[in-house]
This record gives C-alpha cells, sequence and structure tokens, in this order.
C-alpha cells in the first residue's frame, strides 16, 4: 500500500446527539484496560459543552427563499393555475427524477385574504386540494414548479373529491406522500368540521393512489384509518419516510394536540391495513391502539425525512402553544427524538403552520435544509431554509491530487454545473486552485477521493445511489481530473454511507459502504486499478444506527480497519480490524471519545504508522482532541488546540505540509469562505491557526 501518515482518513456520518443513540450493538467487548479510561479532564470537558442548545443540530433559524404560491411566487402561480392562495405543501420524490408537491384548500381569483376562504363566492373557485410538480434542484433561488395537472387550460384542478359540507366532510387535505415504483400514494384526511384554532375533527384518514404521476387519484375505500367517536385515533394525520423495505408512517390524531406515534408496513402493501405493523415502545404489534408516543405532544402537520448530511432523520413540526416550526432528529425511525429546537418563530413569521421538508435537500450533502412552510396571512406557501450544525457526514478521505506528498483540497458544487474545483498544497498555504472537472457528482450523489489506480495521485470517485446505485471515477492526472467512468453498477444503494480505503493493503484504494441500519452490515468491492470488483459482504454487525462510521489503519500493517464512534452519552469507540479479504470481531479500542454532538476524524497525527483519532468539540469552546493509537486501542485524550473549527464549519484531517505528520484544516462555508490550517508537532499539538485560502469551497458545496 502506498502508506503514509494521514492517508487515510475517515468518510464518516452523522450528527449523532447526546444520549440519543441505539441500533445494533457491537458485539464483542474490548481487551481488558482499553485505553481512555483515565481521560477525566476531557470527559469533563465534553460533557460540559454538551450542554449547550444544539441538541437538534440548528445551526441557525430558518431564513425565507422564496414564495412557492400565490402573487408574486417563484412560479406565478396565480396567473399560470389560477393558484392564488393555499397552504401545505406536502412534498415527496416521484421516482422519476420530480418532486410532486400536494396542496390544501386552494382559492382563485376571487380570493382577497386574509386565511382561507375569504372573498367572493362567485369567483372564490375553491379547490379542497391540488398538486405541483418540479425538476428544480437549484434551490437557493426558490423551487419552480414545472406543471400542475389541471382540468382546462390555466387552471389547477381539484385532485381528491370532497362533499363541502360542514359536519359531513368539509374538505379533504392530504397530509403526506410517497413513491414506490411509477405509483404515486397520498395520505389524505377527511375533515368533518373545524373547531377552535387549532382543533378539528376527522371522520377518517385514508390513502389515494395514481399510476400517472398524480394526473388522477383513486381514493381507495380499503385503505382507511377510521376515527372513532372521541375523536382521538392517533393515525389521522401521517408523515410517510422510506427506510429499506418499508415504508413508515408517522402518525398524529386530528389537530394541533397530539402525540406522534408509528407504524410501518411493507412497501408494496401500502393499501392494506392489515399489513400494518404499529410501535409499542419495543416491537411491531398488529393492534394500533397498543401505539406507544416516540414523539410527546403538541405536534401537528409533521413531516420526516432522513437527513443524508446529519445520518440522522429529522422530525419538523408546528408546535401550537409554542407558536413556532421545530425540529427534532433520531438516529432510527424509533427514536428516541432528540429535544425540539426551534427553526422558524411565529414573531418572525406571524401565523406560521405546516413545515414540510424537500426530500432532495435531505437527500444532500449540504448543510442547507429546505423545507416549505405556509403562513395563514398572506395564506401561501414559502420555501425556507435552515442551515444544520457541524461537518455534516464526511470525515474526508486521501486528497493528493498532483501526487508531491502534500494534501490538498476540492470542493464539488453539486449543482445543475456539477463542477469539481482542486486547490494543491503549496507546503504552507494552498494554490489559487482551478476547475478540475466541469459535470462531476451532481446534487444527490456522494463524492469522495481516492488513489484507485495506484499511482500514487488521488482520483475523485462518486456514489449516485438510488436504484441505479452505480460509482463514478475520474482519474487524476495531476492537474485534473479526467471523464467520469462507470467502475461499478451496484454499490451503496439508498442511504448507505460510503467510504475510502486500502482494505487489502496492495497499494489501490477500495471502496466500502456501511448499511447504518438494523442490519448493519459492511459491503467491500475491491480496486482493480481498473474498476471495482463485486461487491461482498466483510462484517455482518457493524456502524448500525446513529453510529459513525470510518475508516484508518489503526494497527499499522497497512491495511484499512473499521472505526465506530458511538458518541451521544456512551462515547465508544470501536474497532474491526483488517485480515485482507474481511475484518474481525469489533472491540472496544476507547471509552470516551467525541462525545456528544463533537464530530470525529481520523488520521495518523504524530507520524508513527497508526491512524489516531481527532474529535472537533465545535459548538463553544471549539478546543479539538486527540487519543493516540498504539497499533491496538486509543490512548488518553489531550487537548492539541484550544480553538478551532467554530460551530457550522467543516472540519477534516490531512498532511498538508508533507512532514509526514496529520494536521488539521476547516472550511468556514460562510460569507468568508476562508480555509485555516493548524499544523501538528509531531506529537503533542496542533500549532497555530491561519488562513491557507482566503476563498474556497462556498456555502453548500461539498468540500473536502
Amino acid at each position: 500500500m502506498r502508506k503514509r501518515s494521514g492517508r487515510r482518513i475517515p468518510a464518516a456520518v452523522s450528527l449523532c446527539l447526546a444520549g440519543l443513540l441505539t441500533g445494533s450493538l457491537l458485539t464483542a467487548a474490548g481487551p481488558a484496560g482499553a485505553a481512555g479510561t483515565e481521560a477525566s479532564g476531557y470527559r469533563a470537558a465534553a460533557t460540559a459543552a454538551a450542554a449547550d442548545a444544539r441538541t437538534a443540530g440548528v445551526l441557525s433559524r430558518a431564513e425565507r427563499v422564496a414564495k412557492v404560491t400565490g402573487p408574486g411566487s417563484t412560479s406565478a402561480t396565480d396567473s399560470r393555475w389560477q393558484v392564488k392562495a393555499t397552504d401545505l405543501g406536502i412534498m415527496w420524490d416521484n421516482g422519476s427524477g420530480e418532486i410532486l408537491t400536494a396542496f390544501g384548500d386552494t382559492y382563485g381569483n376571487g380570493w382577497t385574504g386574509p386565511g382561507a376562504a375569504v372573498g367572493d363566492p362567485a369567483t372564490l373557485d375553491w379547490r379542497c386540494n391540488v398538486l405541483g410538480r418540479s425538476n428544480d434542484r437549484e434551490l437557493a433561488d426558490g423551487m419552480t414548479l414545472t406543471s400542475m395537472p389541471s382540468d382546462r387550460n390555466n387552471h389547477a384542478k381539484q385532485l381528491l373529491s370532497c362533499k363541502r359540507q360542514d359536519g359531513d366532510e368539509v374538505t379533504t387535505i392530504p397530509t403526506a406522500g410517497i413513491s414506490v415504483g411509477k405509483r404515486q400514494y397520498m395520505h389524505y384526511m377527511s375533515v368533518n368540521r373545524w373547531g377552535r384554532p387549532g382543533e378539528w375533527f376527522t371522520n377518517y384518514a385514508g390513502i389515494a393512489w395514481s399510476d400517472d404521476n398524480g394526473e388522477n387519484w383513486v381514493r381507495d375505500a380499503d385503505a382507511r384509518w377510521q376515527n372513532t367517536g372521541a375523536w382521538d385515533n392517533k393515525f389521522q394525520m401521517a408523515a410517510f419516510v422510506r427506510q429499506g423495505g418499508h415504508v413508515y408512517m408517522y402518525g398524529t390524531p386530528n389537530g394541533r394536540f397530539g402525540d406522534v406515534h408509528l407504524a410501518r408496513v411493507p412497501a408494496g402493501e401500502l393499501l392494506e391495513p392489515g399489513a400494518y405493523r404499529y410501535w409499542d415502545g419495543s416491537a411491531w404489534v398488529t393492534d394500533q391502539n397498543a401505539a406507544a408516543p416516540v414523539a410527546q405532544a403538541p405536534v401537528s402537520e409533521v413531516s420526516v425525512q432522513y437527513s443524508r448530511y446529519l445520518g440522522q432523520f429529522v422530525m419538523m413540526y408546528l408546535d401550537e402553544p409554542q407558536g413556532a416550526v421545530v425540529m427534532r432528529t433520531s438516529p432510527s425511525p424509533t427514536g428516541p427524538w432528540s429535544a425540539k429546537q426551534t427553526v422558524a418563530s411565529g414573531a418572525d413569521f406571524p401565523k406560521l403552520y405546516g413545515a414540510f421538508v424537500h426530500p432532495w435537500s435531505a437527500d444532500s450533502n449540504s448543510p442547507y435544509l429546505y423545507f416549505t412552510m405556509s403562513q395563514w396571512d398572506p395564506y401561501n406557501v414559502y420555501l425556507m431554509r435552515v442551515r444544520l450544525t457541524g461537518g455534516g457526514q464526511f470525515g474526508g478521505s486521501p486528497a493528493d491530487f498532483d501526487g508531491d506528498g502534500t494534501d490538498d483540497i476540492v470542493t464539488f458544487t453539486q449543482n445543475d454545473a456539477a463542477e469539481a474545483y482542486a486547490a494543491t498544497s503549496r507546503g504552507d498555504s494552498f494554490n489559487t486552485g482551478g476547475k478540475w472537472h466541469d459535470h462531476f457528482a451532481p446534487a444527490g450523489e456522494t463524492p469522495l477521493t481516492g488513489d484507485f489506480t495506484g499511482d500514487g495521485k488521488d482520483d475523485a470517485v462518486t456514489f449516485t445511489h438510488g436504484e441505479a446505485a452505480d460509482v463514478y471515477v475520474g482519474e487524476s492526472s495531476g492537474t485534473g481530473f479526467g471523464t467520469g467512468a462507470k467502475w461499478h453498477d451496484h454499490f451503496a444503494p439508498g442511504r448507505e454511507t460510503p467510504a475510502v480505503g486500502d482494505f487489502d493493503g496492495d497499494g489501490t484504494d477500495d471502496i466500502v459502504t456501511f448499511t447504518h441500519d438494523d442490519a448493519a452490515d459492511v459491503y467491500v468491492s475491491l480496486s482493480t486499478g481498473e474498476n471495482f470488483g463485486p461487491g461482498e459482504k466483510w462484517h455482518d454487525d457493524f456502524a448500525g444506527w446513529g453510529r459513525f462510521p470510518a475508516v484508518g489503519d489503526v494497527d499499522g500493517d497497512g491495511r484499512d480497519d473499521l472505526i465506530a464512534f458511538t458518541r451521544g452519552e456512551e462515547a465508544d469507540v470501536y474497532v474491526a480490524l483488517s485480515d485482507g479479504d474481511g475484518f474481525g470481531t469489533p472491540y472496544k479500542a476507547h471509552d470516551f471519545f467525541a462525545y456528544g454532538a463533537e464530530s470525529p476524524r481520523v488520521g495518523d497525527v504524530d507520524g508513527d504508522g497508526d491512524d489516531d483519532i481527532v474529535t472537533f468539540v465545535q459548538g463553544g469552546t471549539d478546543a479539538v482532541y486527540v487519543a493516540r493509537s498504539d497499533g491496538e486501542n486509543f490512548g488518553a485524550a489531550g487537548k492539541w488546540h484550544e480553538r478551532f473549527s467554530l460551530d457550522g464549519e467543516f472540519p477534516y484531517v490531512g498532511d498538508y505540509d508533507g512532514d509526514g505528520d496529520d494536521d488539521i484544516v476547516t472550511f468556514t462555508h460562510d460569507s468568508s469562505n476562508d480555509v485555516y490550517v493548524a499544523l501538528s508537532d509531531g506529537g503533542t499539538a496542533f500549532t497555530g491557526s491561519r488562513v491557507w485560502h482566503d476563498f474556497f469551497g462556498l456555502a453548500g458545496e461539498t468540500s473536502l
């Protein structure tokens, strides 16, 4: 292997939260006396630093991006489809390159507002629900709707019938949507009547389906959850999220003051109520009445998506008494869910409600999470965004693109242009940099780097995920990345977490993927120098829900091993060593490191050939701690820097001056777009902190 210190840095995922970790336990206890138990100073500092308000991963309050509906909207919905006023904006991926967006009660040119149903009855043009389609991936300037199912020119049609009779069925309102194959499913509620503010009463909740991309819908007569005489059925409003072979349905009762309960169903049986199983707090059961709350009241208009950036499930909803949209996170669909954190306040956006996460935004590598939000006055929908904390899922990857022995930096724009820019190291700063590829790793893909050809220069790799799950490599020439070539046609599908390392020690980097779920499987595909071989399972229980998976050569044998940081209150570190064709039994290599929401990384900071672990505290103290490897375990954590990588920045590890000891780098990803480096002294500290580049890695890009 082309082994030198710091070459094996983790491609890691998830911003796990204090006290929230569940999932597959690693099976073996570590050797007696696993290092780190004496690190009381770090333990005290870490627990104090994590006791702040960052529990849900929100760095700043939400900002308004653009208006989605009504006069002045990005798509001019009032003139194009007679949608002058509407609410909600529930989004899902149709599986064919579009986002479908369902809206609630909708009004035409006769609407005068504020609120619903205000205006001239003769021209109010009330439709109980409508739908929009969008293929817009550039959300920074708003979300453009390209079409709406219509019943005549320039007029969006009603999708689901409604009786419009108060006390019988006054309206039918969408609450969730999802696609399975080419079929679209929409969850809706049949509203019997409206009550006091924040209260309404439903007849039942149901699921409708469409086989023509939402143009026409069938309200399935069997797929229903009938309300009770006490109006307290737990599944009258819903959020859908797909994980593995199941669709998870988060349910709340009618109104805005209920708990959240959870059900799941095989993806192909969404219309079969008998196939649903309900989470009772410890098991999946057939009785929906036994469903236990997974999130406590008051919750309404709930939206749940898996955030690739956080490596967590994100729940967003209106807290009616607080008058705010809040967010919570969880490492698994069943929880536990974090404390809520305010995303948008009614003080800033009066009469707000109905926050729904954009699926493509959640499935991106960007720290910006986009969502729709309604305001009663004016009665319309806005695209919002919030910036999340921390360095996200990336722990870095090998980055010596010109083969000179010093690590460089790269940024992928991950937008429609999908450009890649690199800046090589001069040993004391980064060069200006330039475009190394004009179309690589578009939005939704995961870009990483590594030397897959064994020529000493690191290449670019991207994982498309999804049904195709292709892997493309752009080989480095030393001055640019070559044309992307498909090196694997099915690897890291869905929400798996890919990483790069040399697992067989042959001098060429390979790829690995963590399923990061109940199964906690790990698959490896070895490089031949020209492509990646078949994906093979190298471990069947490592880095499940909520854990931060990484790779590094812990024992210095030239083969990269697996590392998992549990974080949270537990903060253990597990290792599974590579033998060249599989990973061994996991053992605990440290019992307290990377606590709470800290950002762990891996690199050889002392130049001894064994990879060490590094954690960036962020969120206030901004200290950096290191626990060095002795070839088997990690020693006591020591503070190596007082203040480096502020909250919201992206820290990594690499040898930027070429002395054999890994250093630390951070991308600010803010208005300054600075890149700071602090160099390792080879054994005790990272020294200084100064700007090595004053404009690199813009906000929303993926930098490594």
